[in-house]
């Protein structure tokens, strides 16, 4: 009998799941936008009423700004069906877009099948019972659930079936050609037992969407303390994607009698049709702002001071350039990721505290919205905008500052009594990753280069090849992939990999998960990761 090997496995489960985090991030990034531009039409709407004047032209200009904001929202069963087969394929990603779509096509085709056998009754009720029509049969609202089966599905057939070879005669047809096709063969026989399993299976997960509400507080306090605690793996987009998207998180019945799916998802459609939201709509959110705006400038400032005041000119000017990414746009990973490594209790102490945060904020009412990108900007965008429309808004200017201010006495007795190396105080100006020169001269020039090019955000042939000769060469890549702030790369060898080359293009810093090197440069790293692609010819 073969023994297993637990580690390894373990080792693949995780690389699967962070496979799945960075392939669902192609189509949630498209609602975050959108939403945005949205939230203006909510506003808009809010304030035309209170005035009297929400008619007429006036009103057919919001209702089109609104309704610009519901598009992707409406229609993420096509963005995830698309987008996750097209975002884990490593070549062919036009035929594994089209073999996820031709999936969850069948998917529907099935389920009406299995309506007319099984469930007669439902087909000639069908708004009583929450159908839908798509791709035009009835069925069922399989929404971002059912999107995220058919992408899979569509994924795993494309992968074993787009180098297939056919005799000659037939030889058009093979290869990527035929992936969609054998997809929709495949989800068509998955589709049917679906089908018949769907009324059981949606109940169970509005189920667990529901069971949030009897943990109270527990909830939001579970959240936020498991969400921290991923970050540094990447994995956090996983849960995230299941509670923001999917019934697991919630379910509402729209004023039109569309079901939203998602706690995300529920509170812009909400904001879309004018109705109040509560703090307990949307408990996954509400510690977020003052997390990223207030308790990590708390962090923030506690490291900057201390500091010896010879290094705060250069090593403090790092500090407050990752406080900025996080207080206005909600990027938090630079900061976090400064004293991850080098006082690993500050980051156990932030991870709890952020639960308690979320706890508090849920517990007093006072709600948030988001559209992703959780900072001032997105704040003043969409709250603030709204404000007459969420609960208690103004909350987050009492939680904020108190928790900013425990972060800062709480990060700064610690790193002075445990006489942790944050940044400045190790003898270097180091912020993740990021090394200079000893002699101080020596650091602001060096320092001065760098913010130089990151102003330009032009990437040169150099800074290319820093990269990849710092990862060991285009042979020693296996995978070049990218989430929203790290260059997820893994190596045929680690231990050719070398630091003191890639830091010459300033990242951030660096995280190690098995044979994989995630290195970390912030937003700006969807531009970098393409053009480091393209330039080893790959898509992936």
């Amino acid at each position: 009998m073969k023994k297993i090997n637990f580690k390894t496995s373990l080792s693949r489960f995780r690389a699967s799941l962070e496979s799945f985090g960075r392939a669902i991030l192609v189509p949630v990034t498209v609602i975050p936008l959108l939403a945005l531009i949205g939230s203006i039409g909510y506003a808009g709407q809010a304030i035309a009423t209170q005035a009297g004047t929400y008619e007429g032209g006036v009103k057919i200009a919001f209702d089109a700004i609104k309704n610009i904001g519901m598009i992707a929202i409406s229609n993420i069963d096509f963005l995830v069906a698309i987008g996750l087969a097209a975002g884990l394929a490593k070549s062919e990603k036009v035929s594994a877009a089209l073999s996820g779509l031709m999936a969850y096509a069948a998917l529907h085709f099935a389920a009406n099948l299995m309506l007319q056998v099984v469930y007669p009754e439902m087909l000639k009720n069908a708004k009583e019972y929450g159908l839908i029509t798509r791709f035009g049969v009835v069925s069922f609202q399989y929404s971002a659930f059912g999107g995220m089966v058919a992408g899979l599905l569509g994924f795993y057939v494309h992968k074993k079936t787009y180098k297939l070879k056919f005799p000659e005669f037939l030889s058009f047809f093979g290869g990527p050609r035929f992936s969609p096709v054998a997809s929709t063969l495949v989800a068509w026989v998955v589709g049917m037992p679906l089908g018949i399993l769907w009324i059981y299976i949606s109940q169970g997960l509005k189920a667990i969407g529901d069971s949030w509400q009897y943990m109270g507080a527990g909830a939001p306090l579970l959240y936020g303390m498991a969400n921290r605690a991923l970050i540094p793996f990447g994995l956090h987009q996983v849960i995230n994607y299941f509670l923001y998207y999917t019934s697991v998180g919630a379910t509402w019945i729209s004023p039109t009698g569309e079901k939203i799916e998602g706690i995300y998802n529920i509170a812009i459609a909400k904001l879309g049709f004018g109705e109040f939201i509560y703090a307990k709509d949307t408990w996954i959110v509400n510690g977020t702002f003052p997390t990223n705006i207030f308790s990590l400038t708390g962090a923030s400032l506690a490291m900057y001071f201390c500091i010896p005041k010879e290094n705060r000119k250069v090593a403090g000017g790092a500090i407050i350039s990752a406080l900025l990414a996080s207080l206005l746009a909600g990027t938090t990973e630079p900061i976090e990721f400064t004293f991850l490594f080098t006082a690993p209790l500050l980051y156990v102490l932030h991870v709890i505290f952020t639960g308690i945060t979320y706890m508090t904020m849920y517990l007093l009412n006072f709600a948030q919205v988001s559209t992703r990108g959780s900072g001032l900007i997105t704040w003043l965008a969409v709250d603030a905008l709204n404000w007459n429309n969420i609960q208690n808004v103004w909350g987050l200017f009492i939680v904020g500052p108190i928790m900013g201010v425990i972060y800062f006495f709480s990060f700064y007795f610690l790193i002075q009594k445990k006489d942790y190396k944050t940044p400045g105080r190790d003898g270097e100006v180091a912020i993740m990753g990021k090394a200079l020169a000893e002699n101080k001269q020596e650091k602001i020039v060096v320092k001065d280069k760098k913010t130089a090019k990151g102003k330009k955000e032009e990437y040169d042939d150099e800074f290319i090849n820093n990269i990849i000769e710092g990862c060991g060469g285009k042979d020693n890549i296996k995978v070049m992939a990218n989430c929203i702030t790290r260059l997820r790369v893994t190596l045929h060898d680690k231990t050719k990999f070398d630091k003191s080359i890639v830091d010459k293009t300033s990242p951030y810093g660096y995280a190690e998960v098995g044979e994989q090197i995630q290195i970390i440069y912030g937003p700006r790293v969807t531009n970098i990761a393409t053009i480091v692609r393209e330039k080893l010819g790959v898509e992936n």
